[in-house]
């Protein structure tokens, strides 16, 4: 008995020997750490949420499959408090403290042009996973250098939807957009959009990160007898602007820009009969996987979205996180090691399709995604048009 006892022992550890061996690399190796900054206190806490829980899911999904270069991905995550000062110093702690040889982030315009000169004074290269602002992949601003963007600039979505324009009827426009370099940025894109498309704009209101109450802007649109309404802000604030509109009796056809409010997201937090009929500039849609650069992909992060139990108002806002992450693990397995002069090396040549649609990079770190106008109707998520980013880069080979 003690024989075989022993030669049962020893058939075991040497299978556990195998199995150690066998198993993937990722989970013995130490960790790749990739740095992320979003807004996860103060107004817009929750779009940061929404995106590190994508970006959760997929280094998970990374790390499943052996992670990157036999190891796997660590999320180093700080809060910027949705401010502009906060995200330099946690830029800054990733850096120094932590080390990282990249940082996605940083949700807003004004947040993410605040780290790029450090991170360049430094050699870290940034992938910007929802700023729209023009500035920021302009090389005349500093840090623009270390810049990778997945998201579109405020002038694409607007190219991408301007010639929806005449067909929708809208040609006088009140404009409200938050008063950040994201809101700005934008009343100008779209200003030139319109223009060429035979609208104006009839008057500009500006409002303020954490402002509820818009009935004075209203009664300003009201009184210059506008059509339309184009808004440039967050979902919250969005589903307030379309219930005090209906409060307001202000019937008029409605854009939000940005990609952050969808046709789901307004129909919970405004109500079905204050969203009715309004229109949304959307990236990614979560109904028709086939729609996204990478099926499959779009598959598993829905999958694993409704499996985590996360808010389905969410899921548009967090694909950015989940896009950033799949984009800086393909570069850092491109680069073959992980330093930040590598990874900024690779990414200047990365071709790969994800949720946004072809992620690549033109010369100023600029890549063109999915442009999808949404709409409610009867109170259901509804397609008007895409353009595809294919065509949007087609397009912009042929300036």
């Amino acid at each position: 008995m003690k024989i075989a006892k022993l030669i049962t022992l020893a058939v075991l550890a040497t299978f556990a020997g195998v199995f150690a061996a066998g198993a993937p690399q990722a989970q013995t190796k130490d960790p790749i750490k990739v740095g992320l900054i979003q807004p996860l206190s103060g107004p817009i806490a929750a779009a940061g949420s929404y995106i590190t829980n994508a970006a959760k899911i997929a280094a998970d999904r990374i790390n499943a499959k052996g992670g990157v270069l036999g190891r796997p991905l660590e999320l180093v995550i700080e809060d910027n408090k949705s401010d502009p000062a906060e995200t330099r110093n946690a830029a800054e702690k990733l850096i120094v403290r932590d080390k990282v040889p990249v940082i996605i982030g940083a949700w807003g315009s004004s947040m993410t042009l605040a780290m790029m000169p450090l991170a360049a004074q430094h050699g870290v290269p940034i992938v910007v996973e929802t700023s729209s602002s023009g500035k920021i992949t302009d090389p005349k601003t500093p840090g623009q250098k270390v810049v990778s963007r997945i998201s579109p600039t405020s002038e694409l979505e607007a190219v991408g939807a301007g010639a929806l324009i005449p067909k929708l009827g809208m040609k006088k426009i009140g404009y409200m957009a938050v008063n950040t370099d994201w809101g700005r940025g934008a009343v100008v894109a779209f200003g030139e959009a319109f223009k060429k498309n035979g609208a104006t704009i009839e008057a500009v209101e500006y409002v303020g990160q954490a402002d509820t109450d818009f009935y004075a802007q209203l009664t300003k649109f009201k009184a210059a007898g506008v059509d339309s309404i184009v808004i440039t802000d967050d979902a919250p604030k969005t589903a307030k602007m379309l219930q005090q509109m209906k409060e307001h009796g202000l019937n008029v056809k409605v854009l939000v820009t940005g990609g952050s409010a969808w046709p789901d997201s307004i129909v919970q937090l405004a109500g079905a009969k204050a969203a009715e009929g309004a229109m949304f500039i959307n990236f990614y849609n979560p109904y028709d996987y086939a729609m996204a650069g990478d099926p499959d992909a779009s598959r598993a992060y829905v999958e694993e979205w409704k499996k985590r139990n996360l808010p389905w108002i969410g899921i548009v806002e967090g694909m950015r996180g989940f896009d950033a992450v799949n984009v800086v693990a393909k570069a850092i397995e491109a680069a073959k090691e992980p330093t930040a002069p590598k990874i900024m090396a690779a990414l200047k040549t990365l071709e790969m399709r994800g949720l946004y649609g072809l992620n690549k990079f033109d010369q100023n770190g600029q890549s063109y995604c999915n442009i999808i106008v949404t709409q409610v109707k009867d109170g259901k998520y509804s397609v008007v048009a895409m353009t595809p980013s294919s065509k949007l880069w087609e397009m912009s080979a042929a300036k």
